[in-house]
């Protein structure tokens, strides 16, 4: 895209991340955006975190969300996702609920979505010593070394549609 700001993208009169927060907002607690770009205005009623170990990915973001955390989990989205679904949110933290883990990831066939993933606050340290060893640290990755459950769906273009985001002008939604 160009080197965009794709949270920034139009899709249906709002930008995604406007759509993305006022669907979390009642949600949660706190909306952490984890490398946010300075001087860039922040969408009322978020934090705004810098990542720790910058060119590290969307885990350097996660680790940081996770260290400014008032709150025991997190759940991770992508800031590229235009359709994220707040009943899909409320039945993955159900889900999460009645058996947590180091990490609850999507999981349709054999697809998971690792950015819209609940993680527990827990796991901090063994993350930043990911980080840190890591030349090119990769979300699937570093899962692999904590305790994951999948929360497993069935595939309809509705959950499809969830977990799409934008990285060419041909994924943005008609």
């Amino acid at each position: 895209m160009g080197g965009i700001n794709k949270t920034l993208i139009e899709v249906g009169g709002k930008t995604i991340i406007d759509r993305a927060v006022n669907l979390l907002t009642p949600l949660f607690s706190e909306v952490i955006l984890a490398g946010w770009p300075v001087g860039q205005s922040l969408p009322a009623g978020t934090i705004s975190v810098s990542d720790n170990y910058p060119g590290k990915g969307p885990l350097a973001g996660i680790e940081a969300a996770m260290k400014s955390s008032r709150t025991p989990f997190i759940f991770v989205f992508g800031g590229d996702m235009p359709s994220l679904s707040g009943e899909l949110i409320a039945m993955q933290i159900e889900k999460f609920a009645e058996k947590p883990a180091d990490v609850f990831v999507p999981r349709i066939g054999d697809l998971i979505e690792p950015l819209h993933t609940i993680c527990s606050c827990s796991i901090h340290s063994s993350l930043e010593a990911y980080l840190k060893s890591a030349r090119k640290p990769a979300v699937r990755d570093f899962f692999s070394l904590v305790n994951v459950r999948y929360f497993d769906l069935p595939e309809t273009d509705e959950y499809l549609r969830v977990f799409t985001n934008i990285n060419t002008p041909g994924d943005l939604p008609g």
